[in-house]
């Protein structure tokens, strides 16, 4: 893993004169690359890296990297690269290293774009062809490495990370108001937005081109569905994905450094650490608890069984409150724009212990969004069934007596509670619209209420809509599935785990978003997945016979912290500050009631509204970091 950074001008560059602003977006760029710093220019071009050594430690795998007129900077791993390495040798190309960039470079000189379906792995890169002034920018499949750029005529500017990109281009910037919109309903500003004015991200599975003939972004990675011949019998299926996941663990296994791999009490991470027994002598897992918190945050306990039956070499790490909340300023450093997932914390936290004793670490991240496991999808299951209740009971009877009811995450009953308010919110309405409403944490109403005017369509409604429809599948379960991958997925999870990783030069594999993995489970129809009652059916099928049964019978948990108690407790001025309608202003968002209201809500213990404090406070957290590097008087 790295950081990278670049500008390009068709017209001619004075690299000389940008070279401190390189070093200041290389400086912001350390955490994601502690082991080493290039910067590589030409009259048109100015490429700048930090590097995380993985593999071949030697400087022959520093970056950028240059070859037979090509320029390479990269940020990620590609699994396959001895494969490919192997196959371009045969061609004729020569190596001078053991590094997969090498093998990046000489593939985009053989293949050109049809390099990137044969990658398997993660990565953002751009590469530089000087002979046809031609640069090319591409992202993996699912979005796990990021990439942010600005256009500007003939020039673009482009890195690993929004602060490194505004100190390389020295842009003032303004907040997008649509963005704004977006990340108060879902908490995360959703590619190829970003919170900044003329700055996006590239999304997921593209690849975009500077030449002589102008800019352009194309997608070059297809929808799951319909990579493989649809599957007819669940237990072949639960044979091959087995395969499947063995062998993508495997392929996560190359380094020249330590692996371990994070431990939850679930089956994702127990899966993936079981897989890893069989392929290595020695696996060291990793799990956090919260000292003192209530069950629903504790997972120490249900790791432990599971490391002590698969023989890991089982690190427990402790996190008094006190422990995370000292944290909390360091992971809003190691955010480039507003991000309100509270669970960054925790993630944070387990990656600065994990990072003391590996360099590498697999996680079960993805499995959730693949095989059906929020709970959200077991009230997929049910809506269909609660729409058939006649309209004038559940709209005049059910869901006003639902509001009267208490709710948190503190006790068993209030967050039952919290759960059924939130399925008859939105059970009732169509399958798009009601998955919209399951992702968002502020209301279309709410959203008006605070930046003063609707929307002229529901933007989360027409994203889900259209991921949906290019899931190209008549099955509703997939094609939900398909819809949180590419916007949560995309936006939410995989931005945690890089950011918060990366703060400290942790490189995280996911094996369960191999492209091999993720192709055959969309191959499967959605009740081999999802099954009322229960989700990933078809992986506790596959692995029913490598764990012990305890973990496939423990509830479902979030990787979260008691964040609502924090809120109304030590972290009760933090929250004062992010709803301060003097403040908020800044933001154009207009003097109401509503913040308090909800900060009301939660003292009283009436509604959990500590998702929607939350978003305010990461909102002003980011803007007063933005201030801080010289971004923030005029830019807000």
């Amino acid at each position: 893993m790295c950081g990278v950074a670049g500008i390009i001008d068709l017209g001619g560059l004075d690299a000389d004169g940008l070279r401190p602003r390189m070093q200041r977006a290389l400086a912001r760029l350390a955490p994601r690359g502690p082991d080493g710093e290039g910067v590589w220019a030409d009259g048109h071009c100015l490429f700048g890296h930090r590097r995380l050594a993985i593999v071949d430690l030697s400087p022959a795998g520093a970056q950028p990297m240059v070859r037979d007129g090509y320029a390479i900077t990269y940020n990620g791993m590609i699994y396959n690269y001895r494969d490919l390495r192997a196959e371009l040798a045969a061609k004729g190309h020569c190596f001078s290293s053991d590094c997969d960039t090498e093998v990046l470079l000489a593939g985009w000189r053989e293949w050109g774009r049809g390099l990137l379906p044969r990658l398997s792995g993660m990565f953002a890169f751009a590469i530089w062809d000087a002979r046809a002034r031609t640069l090319t920018l591409a992202r993996d499949r699912y979005g796990k490495k990021p990439l942010a750029y600005r256009v500007d005529g003939a020039t673009l500017t482009f890195a690993s990370d929004l602060r490194a990109l505004q100190h390389l281009d020295g842009a003032q910037g303004t907040i997008d108001p649509e963005a704004l919109r977006q990340y108060l309903a879902l908490r995360y500003v959703p590619e190829p937005l970003s919170i900044l004015s003329g700055v996006a991200r590239l999304a997921a599975g593209h690849m975009a081109t500077v030449s002589p003939s102008g800019f352009a972004v194309e997608r070059w990675h297809k929808p799951a569905s319909g990579l493989l011949p649809r599957y007819t019998d669940q237990a072949a299926a639960a044979a091959d994905l087995r395969e499947r996941i063995e062998t993508a663990v495997a392929d996560r296994l190359v380094a020249d450094v330590p692996v371990g791999a994070f431990l939850s009490g679930g089956i994702d991470s127990a899966i993936v650490s079981a897989c890893m027994i069989r392929h290595a002598s020695k696996v060291r897992t990793f799990t956090i608890g919260f000292e003192g918190a209530a069950d629903y945050y504790e997972e120490r306990p249900a790791a432990r069984a599971v490391a002590q039956a698969l023989g890991t070499d089982h690190t427990e790490i402790a996190v008094t409150s006190g422990d995370a909340l000292a944290a909390v300023g360091a992971v809003f450093d190691g955010l480039d724009e507003p991000f309100a997932d509270s669970s960054a914390i925790p993630t944070w936290l387990v990656s600065r212990e994990t990072q003391r004793h590996v360099t590498v670490a697999l996680s079960g991240d993805g499995a959730d969004e693949v095989f059906g496991g929020y709970r959200k999808y077991q009230g997929e299951l049910r809506a269909e069934a609660y729409r058939r209740i006649p309209r004038f009971l559940r709209r005049g009877v059910i869901e006003p007596a639902a509001r009267l009811l208490p709710e948190s995450k503190s006790g068993t009953w209030s967050e039952r509670t919290r759960r059924l308010r939130r399925f008859l919110s939105h059970a009732g309405e169509e399958a798009a619209v009601r998955q919209a409403g399951w992702m968002r944490t502020m209301s279309p109403d709410e959203i008006a209420t605070l930046v003063g005017s609707h929307w002229s369509t529901d933007a989360v409604e027409e994203m889900v809509t259209a991921a949906r429809a290019a899931a190209d599948t008549d099955d509703s379960i997939n094609a939900m599935l398909s819809a949180d991958m590419r916007i949560g997925l995309a936006g939410d999870m995989l931005v945690k785990v890089d950011r918060m990783s990366m703060a400290h030069g942790l490189e995280v594999r996911c094996p369960l978003l191999d492209e091999r993995v993720v192709a055959a489970a969309f191959a499967m129809p959605g009740y081999y997945k999802l099954r009322p009652g229960r989700g990933k059916a078809v992986l506790r099928q596959a692995f029913s016979d490598m764990l012990p049964a305890e973990v496939f019978d423990r509830p479902k948990k979030g990787f979260e912290i008691p964040i609502a108690q924090w809120l109304t407790g030590p972290l009760r001025r933090l929250c004062e500050t992010g709803i301060d309608p003097s403040k908020l202003s800044d933001f154009g968002i207009e003097a109401t009631d509503l913040p308090r209201q909800w900060l009301a809500d939660l003292d009283a213990g009436r509604r959990d509204t500590s998702e929607k404090l939350w978003t305010l406070v990461a909102l002003q957290s980011w803007a007063e970091r933005e201030a801080a590097e010289g971004y923030g008087a005029d830019a807000i």
